[in-house]
């Protein structure tokens, strides 16, 4: 995602928006595969016998993935990231919810640039700031910290179950497509 141009003086803007008809064409697409796949694998799972386990996993691994579509679209606020000089302005959106958290520099242990490779195809770029031990992410949405946690476990489930679980003391904004201007945008909120 692009940030929009600025002067000198204007704030960097990025965002990270699913428009509400998205959001239900996705929500219903994994309700509607949720209930297809119990409908048509659920009667292999009863009575108990000899591939009840191997159909098990299988509607186990459907839902983990049917679910977190349905979970995404109806818990994954819009996010919009104001960075100004030392100071970040984050904007959550979600349905008609509304919130608005403001950030001084001085309110981050640590802030940098990463890759947010989703795709092999496509490096994108993230900033990344850190809040300091014992501060968690708030959105004001109630639902937010929940699907954080899923969110964080789907990405890399293996590394999640072997470390502490950062994903509430970090803030990531929406992905940057080139470096340069993610570093731009460190750079402004970096300033005095």
């Amino acid at each position: 995602m692009e940030a929009t141009p600025h002067t000198s003086g204007e704030p960097i803007i990025l965002s990270h928006i699913m428009p509400t008809p998205i959001r239900l064409i996705f929500g219903g697409v994994g309700l509607a595969l949720t209930i297809l796949q119990l409908v048509e694998l659920g009667p292999a799972l009863w009575p108990p016998s000899f591939l009840t386990l191997f159909f098990g996993i299988i509607v186990l691994g459907g839902l983990s993935v049917t679910l977190a579509l349905v979970a995404g679209s109806a818990l994954g606020p819009d996010q919009t990231w104001e960075i100004g000089p030392g100071k970040l302005t984050i904007t959550y959106q979600l349905f008609n919810q509304t919130s608005v958290k403001t950030y001084d520099l001085h309110d981050f242990e640590t802030c940098e640039v990463t890759s947010a490779q989703y795709d092999s195809d496509v490096e994108a770029y993230q900033l990344v700031c850190s809040l300091p031990l014992g501060r968690t992410v708030q959105t004001g949405l109630e639902s937010t910290p929940f699907l954080m946690a899923i969110l964080a476990f789907l990405q890399n489930p293996i590394a999640n179950s072997n470390r502490p679980h950062h994903a509430e003391i970090r803030l990531r904004s929406p992905a940057f497509t080139k470096r340069e201007e993610a570093e731009r945008a460190l750079t402004r909120l970096m300033a005095p």
